[in-house]
């Protein structure tokens, strides 16, 4: 599948278009300033005197987001999964995915900068989880010679320096006919052109460094995993949250008071859809990254010399 072709939109000054066509800031932080930004960050999480929590509703919800990128996965595939698939979580925050591919029966694997998010939403977890720099950690895997049939960047790459470095260093991780799901939010997309046209929105509220330095749309993400050898199999919206931005009453950019209800809405419209059918949903959603929509979006890749279902390289 091709990436759609789209006209360039307005960007800040302080942001440029990288050599692989997504977007990122023009003037990015230092490894050291960035290392010491997130340690402290991740410190101020740790001495935090209350576990945050989550509603069954929000959590149903995370668990439906993921069930849907495994129906992805498996219909990808052109052979079954071995009796024991094994996923790696690269960012594993926490530990949600991790926790549902082990209760699906894949044996699991997360890296993550810091154990403190598994720690508290699933310590049964922390056996399964490497901590320390990422790229350091997926280097240690390939040098193991492991190999993994799923491997998830759940918003991930919008925070690194060199994205093309991570994302390359997977493909020797990467298993026999194995899926590499990649989420980021949906930045600089035609929506967010038009709200900024309209005066819906006063600025480009999705710049936010320096938690982000690189921004993409699909067209920037199937660009970018294409120069690191993966060809795009499939791609997946989700819920396109920036629709409440056209109304001034429920304008979260404007009214952050509002945000709150505005995500309770998109949880409980993500349920509801999940419960009809979430086959139809998933679909729904495919035709919505067609046309840029939604506040995420996933992309599912696989290495480019991998064959097709019909036996033929793809």
């Amino acid at each position: 599948m091709q990436a759609s072709q789209t006209q360039p939109i307005a960007q800040p000054a302080n942001v440029r278009r990288s050599e692989f066509g997504y977007y990122e800031l023009g003037d990015k932080p230092t490894p050291d300033e960035l290392g010491e930004y997130y340690a402290k960050k991740y410190y101020q999480q740790q001495i935090r005197t209350h576990e945050s929590r989550y509603s069954d509703e929000e959590l149903r919800f995370r668990r439906n987001k993921l069930d849907q990128k495994l129906r992805v996965t498996r219909s990808l595939r052109s052979q079954p999964l071995p009796a024991s698939p094994a996923f790696l979580d690269v960012g594993a925050g926490e530990g949600f995915a991790m926790a549902f591919f082990a209760s699906e029966g894949w044996d699991v694997t997360g890296l993550d900068y810091s154990s403190h998010g598994c720690q508290t939403h699933h310590p049964q977890l922390l056996p399964r989880l490497l901590t320390g720099d990422l790229q350091a950690s997926v280097d240690a895997l390939a040098a193991e010679g492991r190999r993994f049939d799923a491997i998830l960047l759940d918003n991930v790459l919008e925070h690194l320096l060199d994205p093309a470095q991570l994302l390359g260093s997977l493909a020797p991780l990467m298993a026999p006919d194995a899926v590499l799901v990649i989420e980021v939010p949906n930045d600089f997309s035609a929506f967010q052109q038009h709200l900024l046209e309209q005066k819906k929105i006063d600025r480009p509220f999705w710049v936010v460094a320096p938690d982000h330095i690189s921004y993409f749309n699909r067209d920037g993400l199937a660009r970018l995993a294409q120069a690191c050898g993966f060809a795009e199999r499939s791609v997946s919206a989700d819920f396109p949250i920036d629709l409440f931005l056209f109304n001034e009453h429920t304008n979260y950019v404007a009214n952050g008071a509002v945000g709150k209800s505005c995500h309770a809405v998109r949880v409980e419209v993500e349920n509801l859809l999940h419960a009809l059918s979430p086959e139809a949903t998933i679909r729904m959603y495919q035709a919505m990254a067609e046309l840029g929509i939604g506040r995420q979006v996933a992309g599912y890749y696989q290495l480019q010399s991998e064959p097709n279902h019909e036996g033929e390289s793809r």
